[in-house]
């Protein structure tokens, strides 16, 4: 059912004080109410997804314990023509006991192609194209390993995926160096991948390996709902050539600056990191702060505001350092940008929609920062396929959220919030005519509409999580939050992961509290 005035946000922009529906069922990725994007694809779209999904298996799970892929990445920006030429070198080791003659990886800016594979819903395009739709795509100009070419072919739904036959069988433990020359078309977007008035935002913007794990190849294409990414950690160095007057927010860390023919080169490196993303802007203002070595920075297009996002980030990181472990990176930044959506996380950098710097927005934009920024916890440092489990991070994070107004406002605060958006929202769509699932626990392309995504895995996750809490006690839950955040660092967790630590720290079974709440049944 949609309801009126109900706009597929990240987001909902007036979230705190329960106003405008429009906003509170959005998400893309439903940030913390994320924009999810109904699936608008076609019959065809679904047979060729199909055979993507049956790339054979040899899997091990001890792959997750190292970083195996290292990425660097050379590029130069053209502002006017919105032009980013790049080369690109990937060293990859074959972690699992399978082997492959070729590899595959996610061309995610190709989806921006065609209007009916990019990743907003109809009722978005007006948001997402202000100037109306223009077409943005990556073109693979060539790929070769040492200085012998590669057969490569670019394939699935929306040219998503690139694959590409080795000279040489790739085995178990060996190690292949890959270059790719190509260049991107950057949309008129105002999402993760596009650019607006005043930032030109570059996330899922480069070709990145695709996970290889039980079931093989995880080819998914770019779903117009959640957000539909699954990556393990890897190194980074990326070098981006602009014109002087450009300032850029990054994911890592600056490694140096220097200037070419009037023109700076931006060396960034950032060390076991799930994806690399970055935000660049002529009309920057930054404001930053050092929190026990951690170098909290707050991009701003204009100066109000600037400070509260730079206290909530530091807030947060200081509260969930506290209550899952330490944040292991140098810095982490929040970025104004041209983003419809609200919110978004990359590691060491979240996407934060312009609009919300205002005074009648201020208390949204304190709740989509903390939000964000628990995200680096779940997500960026715990993995998880947010293809397939997607409430995993998502509940947690959101749970998080209310986890950062507990603490540093108190419990009546963190209660009010959470019965007057999570429970309050969760129960308009139980009660309605299409609340008839009630099934947290499965993949993105399973749900129907962006309603239900929201009301399930960030709202009734939200509730599950805090039902658990109540179940167990304080003590118990936050140590296993503390086990959890420890023992799957770096890694990929699983919601079999999640329930065996639970149960070990509770020392009860619980198979039946999270059959109750999110039907997930152990196996």
């Amino acid at each position: 059912m949609h309801i009126p005035n109900m706009k597929t946000y990240k987001y909902n922009r007036e979230i705190l004080r329960g106003a405008c529906m429009r906003l509170i069922f959005s998400k893309r990725k439903i940030k913390v109410m994320g924009i999810i994007l109904g699936l608008l694809f076609m019959a065809n779209f679904a047979s060729e997804y199909e055979i993507l999904k049956s790339v054979p298996t040899g899997f091990q799970r001890e792959y997750e314990n190292e970083t195996s892929t290292e990425y660097n990445i050379k590029g130069e920006f053209d502002p006017v023509e919105k032009l980013v030429t790049i080369k690109e070198n990937i060293s990859y080791i074959n972690t699992s006991k399978a082997t492959f003659k070729s590899i595959y990886l996610h061309l995610y800016p190709n989806a921006f192609k065609e209007e009916k594979t990019v990743p907003f819903e109809e009722c978005d395009m007006p948001l997402a194209y202000p100037n109306g739709f223009e077409s943005g795509y990556m073109r693979i100009i060539n790929v070769k390993s040492g200085n012998e070419n590669l057969k490569f072919n670019v394939i699935g739904i929306g040219d998503s995926i690139l694959k590409i036959e080795l000279k040489e069988d790739l085995k178990p433990g060996e190690k292949v160096h890959v270059d790719i020359d190509y260049m991107l078309k950057i949309p008129p977007s105002c999402g993760r991948f596009g650019y607006g008035s005043d930032t030109i935002n570059l996330g899922n913007w480069y070709p990145i390996m695709a996970v290889y794990d039980e079931k093989g190849w995880n080819l998914d294409p770019y779903f117009a709902i959640g957000d539909p990414f699954y990556s393990h950690v890897a190194n980074y160095r990326v070098e981006i050539l602009v014109p002087k007057e450009y300032n850029m927010a990054y994911s890592g860390k600056i490694i140096k600056k220097e200037e070419i023919n009037g023109k700076i080169r931006w060396t960034m490196e950032g060390k076991n990191i799930r994806d690399f993303a970055l935000i660049i802007s002529d009309k920057y203002k930054v404001r930053e702060t050092d929190l026990d070595g951690i170098t909290v920075k707050s991009y701003s297009l204009e100066e109000d505001y600037i400070g509260l996002a730079l206290e909530t980030a530091e807030d947060s990181v200081k509260i969930f350092n506290s209550l899952y472990g330490k944040y292991p990176y140098d810095q982490i930044t929040v970025a104004a940008s041209d983003f419809f959506i609200g919110g978004m996380e990359y590691p060491n950098i979240v996407f934060i929609d312009k609009s919300l710097y205002s005074e009648e927005r201020k208390q949204t934009l304190e709740y989509v920062v903390a939000h964000e920024v628990a995200h680096q916890w779940w997500y960026g440092l715990v993995g998880n396929n947010e293809v397939k489990e997607a409430w995993l991070d998502e509940a947690l994070t959101e749970y998080s959220t209310l986890l950062y107004y507990e603490k540093k406002y108190g419990k009546k605060a963190k209660n009010a919030i959470y019965e007057d958006m999570i429970v309050r929202y969760y129960n308009a769509y139980k009660n309605s005519k299409n609340g008839n699932t009630e099934k947290v626990y499965r993949s993105v392309s399973e749900f129907n509409n962006s309603r239900e995504y929201q009301a399930l895995v960030y709202f009734k996750g939200a509730i599950f999580v805090e039902n658990l809490r109540k179940e167990l006690g304080d003590d118990t839950f936050f140590k296993i939050l503390k086990v959890y955040f420890d023992k799957y660092k770096y890694k990929i967790a699983k919601t079999d992961d999640f329930l065996n630590v639970c149960e070990q720290i509770s020392n009860q079974n619980l198979e039946h509290f999270f059959k109750k709440w999110i039907d997930f049944e152990k196996r």
